[in-house]
């Protein structure tokens, strides 16, 4: 049973799948069925997400409601199996309200995201890049709250080796992240206002270009980002109890939660030692193999 009950990374998984699969069908559905054409004569020759996921909304519209299923709970299955000490829990108030703002903006950015796929961009312009705005930040708010968590976390189990490697992976995935978003920002900004119904100059259609790859470069970023949720769920494998217990606390403090923990054998009590008040009601017992 603790292996059915310890599998709480397959939410991130399967948030990772189906955003990874959403993307490539996205895009090989423009490379290779569209022809790697162009849905509107103002589109550059590096089409937006936005502009194939509106011409193909039957995979866009599902692909994106699923991942924000699966990344909403994979934001509060964190948040439980911390409090529940199943995997390193937080000690400071500030490890609890970064981890609370990760999971209040994440799962905002994930409602956008399936917004911004039913309003697309073809009929809801406006709509859809606000939502795409608001996708990002509350995105990279949850990120960047996610990471300084893991950081601090971090400081606090210092034998927990993961921890450490989970901090620099989600510091160097979200760094990037923001420095290619700036670059998407600047270069969409620079040729953005211009009519749909003409077609881009050369200058434009390089800038709207790279803009795009950008988009497409964030969006598998965003996929990386996921999979680092598996790395920080799957310690819950290895460790025992499904209810909150203030010994997992103490137990935790004293970075004795690395192992899996089983319930203890019987002791075994000699009959000329027998002391009644060494046995107390309701004690919980764990060893660690």
């Amino acid at each position: 049973m603790l292996g059915i009950h310890g599998a709480y990374w397959v939410w991130p998984l399967a948030a990772t799948v189906v955003w990874t699969a959403t993307l490539l069908g996205l895009l090989l559905w423009w490379i290779i069925d569209d022809h790697h054409k162009t849905y509107m004569i103002g589109e550059a020759t590096v089409v937006f997400i936005s502009d194939v996921g509106a011409a193909h909304r039957g995979l866009f519209i599902p692909g994106t409601a699923l991942t924000f299923i699966f990344y909403t709970i994979t934001l509060f299955t964190e948040r439980w199996l911390r409090h529940l000490r199943r995997i390193p829990g937080v000690l400071h108030k500030k490890e609890r309200w970064a981890d609370i703002v990760a999971v209040a903006f994440g799962t905002v950015g994930g409602l956008a995201l399936l917004l911004l796929s039913i309003f697309n961009a073809f009929d809801y312009s406006t709509a859809h890049w606000i939502l795409t705005a608001v996708f990002v930040v509350c995105v990279a708010i949850s990120a960047v709250c996610q990471t300084l968590e893991v950081m601090w976390l971090e400081r606090d189990h210092v034998e927990r080796k993961h921890l450490r490697r989970n901090a620099i992976w989600k510091i160097c995935i979200v760094s990037v992240a923001i420095a290619f978003a700036i670059v998407f920002g600047v270069t969409y900004g620079i040729c953005s206002g211009g009519n749909d119904n003409v077609a881009p100059t050369k200058k434009c259609n390089g800038v709207q270009s790279l803009a795009a790859a950008t988009e497409w470069f964030i969006a598998f970023i965003y996929d990386v980002y996921l999979f680092t949720f598996i790395l920080d769920l799957w310690p819950a494998t290895k460790t025992y109890g499904h209810k909150f217990n203030p010994e997992l606390i103490e137990a935790d403090r004293k970075n004795m939660l690395k192992g899996r923990l089983t319930p203890p054998e019987p002791a075994h009590i000699a009959p000329n030692h027998f002391n009644g008040d060494s046995l107390r009601e309701g004690q919980v017992g764990m060893r660690q193999v």
